[in-house]
């Protein structure tokens, strides 16, 4: 069945590169080549409005502080006007505080979405009832359990919020890429087992309590290394100081290594044996599980937000409490000392993401979320 091409525009108030940027950009791409029109605003310094550049993707260098907020208004006004957008999907709540405008304004023929991509607290104060309930007309979501928190706290109707799967693109995430030469550029013996976090270097990533098991691993576990693939943003620098004076403080800590932020993130994910993620309190179902699973890795993570949805305590990986390192520990030992175990969660785990989360999948679920929010 063909579908009237979709003209939206990705309001996206962060600075920073993560995860989420990378979700927004690469879905954009995806309905671009199926004739759609997207278009990416965010902030001029924003990491990614410079991708979206970089990927041939429209953009519109956008201000969302408050000081600036008639002006820009106005701004996005004419843009929307322009390029004939009907659709437009906020991603944090500052965008989102411009898309209430947008609505208060009398601009009913632009439908809104509101994107929530972490679990985390959420409030029924007077400003977030106004932003879910009258600045948007549904909701997408990253996961079931950030669905139940904004039904539960009375801010969004169940029928309209929509949980979309963490699909990622399988000719980039699989098991047929070779980690030898990686491996010898960095330096690790062939005889050793790696262990690796991904994520930006921030308190909620739960870098300091990877460091704590990884300094109780390398101790008893000679034959292994540890990395951290991430960068920490502008505002945790010190966080990652102290999560690398902490990592110094060991024995052993030539093997534990910190790489920094990397692009070809699937060539280090094709190095690790198992990669942990340590989150303490916020996270969707993130793709880095996805990732995973399609390359055969091993996963250990935490009992936060969407995680346990993906990760199915021994039967696609394995869970333990967050901030708990020695629980981390333990979870990553297991693995190191049972192949057989490793060798069951994974093809377990393989299996499940090959039905469910490819980016096909994620991305028809979305254009049908998309389509149905603009006839409504």
């Amino acid at each position: 069945m063909s579908v009237r091409p979709l003209r939206l525009a990705h309001l996206c108030a962060g600075r920073n590169w993560g995860g989420q940027e990378l979700r927004i950009v690469e879905s954009s791409e995806w309905l671009r080549a199926r004739g759609h029109t997207v278009w990416i605003v965010a902030p001029g310094d924003a990491a990614i409005l410079a991708e979206a550049v970089r990927r041939g993707l429209p953009t519109l260098a956008l201000s969302f502080e408050r000081s600036r907020r008639l002006p820009e208004l106005l701004r996005l006004l004419r843009l929307l006007r322009r390029e004939r957008l009907d659709l437009v999907d906020c991603h944090e709540k500052k965008s989102a505080r411009l898309a209430l405008w947008l609505r208060l304004l009398g601009t009913g023929r632009i439908k809104v979405v509101r994107s929530r991509h972490a679990s985390g607290p959420t409030s029924a104060s007077l400003s977030n009832r106004l932003l879910w309930r009258l600045g948007c007309d549904a909701a997408a979501v990253t996961a079931e359990c950030i669905k139940a928190q904004l039904v539960d706290t009375g801010l969004v109707a169940a029928e309209r919020v929509f949980v979309a799967a963490a699909g990622v693109d399988e000719s980039r995430f699989h098991a047929g890429i070779d980690a030898a030469a990686l491996r010898r550029e960095l330096g690790i013996p062939d005889d050793h087992a790696v262990v690796a976090n991904v994520g930006m270097i921030r308190p909620d990533k739960g870098q300091r309590e990877y460091v704590q098991a990884c300094l109780e691993l390398l101790a008893r576990h000679p034959r292994l290394t540890c990395i951290q693939v991430g960068e920490a943003t502008a505002h945790t620098a010190d966080y990652k100081a102290a999560v690398l004076a902490l990592a110094r403080s060991g024995p052993h800590a030539e093997r534990l290594r910190f790489l920094g932020f990397q692009a070809d993130i699937e060539r280090y994910l094709a190095l690790a044996d198992i990669v942990v993620i340590a989150s303490i309190s916020t996270e969707g179902r993130t793709r880095l599980v996805s990732q995973c699973f399609l390359m055969g890795r091993n996963v250990v993570a935490t009992r936060v937000g969407g995680l346990p949805e993906m990760v199915r305590d021994g039967v696609t990986g394995l869970l333990c409490a967050p901030g708990d390192a020695a629980g981390m520990a333990a979870q990553v030992e297991r693995l190191l000392e049972d192949p057989a175990l490793g060798r069951r969660l994974r093809d377990h785990a393989y299996r499940y993401a090959r039905e469910h989360l490819s980016l096909e999948g994620m991305m028809r679920g979305m254009l049908g979320f998309y389509c149905d929010v603009r006839a409504s």
